[in-house]
């Protein structure tokens, strides 16, 4: 089980298992063997592994409780909310370490639908109950997920409404320095850049930009994690009532309040400030979201991809993209606020019999609320197949350790390195598809 945190975004970050793995047991080596092998799937973020094992177990609670996990990491949030809590009195006692588990996916589950209340149960269950399967990391992502739980158990779920019977809007966008992309939105008539960051798992802005917009401060305040510099940041919680984006008005938005001095990404010789994020509470709620490179946002229903895809998965909520490497199929996390694409402790271990071929270096993570320095490795070319397309990445940096948050579960972090050669690329939360469109050499405009 990973740390549980709310939100991550690119070259700001907010909150932002290792080795080789194992074959499943086939099996007829016996009922132990296989929920054994089970449990290391879910542990590893295997759920391709996950999804053809199921059929050996028979209907019964420990069928329900790996089918509970499988639906929230495909994103059938409530079959997931189902399964889990009908097992979960069955479990409790017999299986404290699967219980932990369920609770911390039905936290993700009830944030992700926002029942906050339900939520806050689940992570107080958690810590009160099953804190002994927690390691430290874990259990401080659980309290500061509690935290904000709690501040938001009494705001009304987000909502969203279309204007018209076409369920599509298309939006300007623009690159900023740190090669991620931004769009202006007019909110409560303050036009502004709000940053489009399928790695944020909420929406953010700075406090000096929450004053001009006039939003009131929930009671209380949390705190949360760098997801790369694991620093931790102080925050507060407001809710915008009504938010207009093209011919979409969503209701109710969550919207995490930090110092500016937080959102400042120092780029070295100069500085930039983020004062506001849409995350990807917002961008779910389009259902289908495309990103063109020459500029465009199109999301809604109507929106449909350009190729073949990936498959796509949830980790909370955080978007993973299922690539090829090597011939195995392998998680990867993915962030349009992240410049570039950084490789994981995971992958460091999986593959380190090539690290003769990798160049020792020095890195630099620019994160809310600080820098962290690290030595990695650089590894000098990455081919990842991706639906039916082929990304060759350069000069890719490997970390060495984990981060101490939850994005160790996955080899990776992908970033805007992945799409530069594409026309476009899109994130179908329907299909659950990852799709890049044609290469660009051979794209028509």
């Amino acid at each position: 089980m990973q740390q549980k945190s709310f939100i991550v975004f690119g070259i700001a970050v907010l909150l932002a298992s290792t080795g080789m793995q194992p074959a499943f047991s086939a099996p007829q080596k016996g009922g132990a063997a296989v929920s054994s092998d089970l449990d290391a799937a879910v542990k590893e973020f295997r759920l391709d592994d996950l999804e053809p094992a199921l059929r050996s177990i028979p209907a019964g609670p420990e069928r329900d409780y790996f089918s509970g996990v499988l639906a929230a990491g495909t994103g059938h949030t409530a079959e997931s909310i189902r399964l889990l809590n009908g097992v979960l009195p069955t479990i409790r006692t017999s299986r404290p370490d699967r219980a932990a588990v369920a609770l911390e996916i039905l936290s993700e589950d009830y944030n992700r639908s926002f029942g906050y209340a339900d939520a806050a149960g689940a992570d107080h269950d958690l810590l009160t109950h099953f804190s002994s399967q927690l390691t430290p990391v874990q259990a401080k992502g659980t309290k500061d997920d509690l935290a904000l739980m709690t501040i938001l158990s009494q705001s009304p779920p987000q909502t969203i409404t279309w204007d018209g019977p076409k369920r599509l809007l298309t939006l300007k966008t623009k690159r900023n320095p740190l090669n991620s992309i931004n769009a202006d939105l007019t909110i409560n008539g303050v036009q502004g850049a709000w940053l489009l960051d399928t790695g944020a798992n909420g929406s953010v802005v700075s406090k000096s930009y929450a004053q001009r917009l006039g939003l009131q401060f929930l009671p209380g305040a949390a705190q949360v994690q760098a997801g790369l510099t694991g620093i931790e940041n102080p925050l507060r919680v407001a809710l915008i009532p009504r938010l207009n984006i093209g011919s979409a008005t969503l209701h109710n938005v969550v919207v995490l309040v930090l110092d500016d001095a937080n959102l400042n990404v120092n780029l070295g010789n100069h500085s930039y400030q983020i004062n506001a994020i849409l995350g990807y509470p917002v961008l779910h709620a389009f259902g289908t979201i495309m990103f063109l490179r020459d500029g465009e946002f199109d999301a809604g229903e109507d929106v449909h991809p350009r190729g073949q895809g990936a498959r796509m998965f949830m980790k909370g909520l955080m978007p993973v993209v299922e690539c090829n490497l090597d011939g195995a199929n392998l998680p990867f996390g993915f962030d349009t606020g992240a410049e570039g694409t950084n490789l994981f402790v995971r992958y460091y271990h999986r593959f380190h019999s090539q690290s003769p071929t990798w160049k020792k270096a020095k890195n630099r993570t620019y994160g809310a609320g600080g820098i962290v320095k690290r030595r990695i490795y650089i590894q000098r070319q990455v081919d990842l197949g991706i639906g039916d397309k082929t990304v060759t990445l350069k000069d890719v940096p490997i970390f060495t350790s984990g981060t101490g948050t939850d994005n160790d579960y996955a080899y990776g972090n992908l970033g805007q390195d992945v799409v530069a050669d594409f026309a476009s690329y899109t994130l179908d939360f329907t299909s659950m598809t990852f799709t890049l469109g044609a290469p660009v050499s051979s794209a028509t405009h």
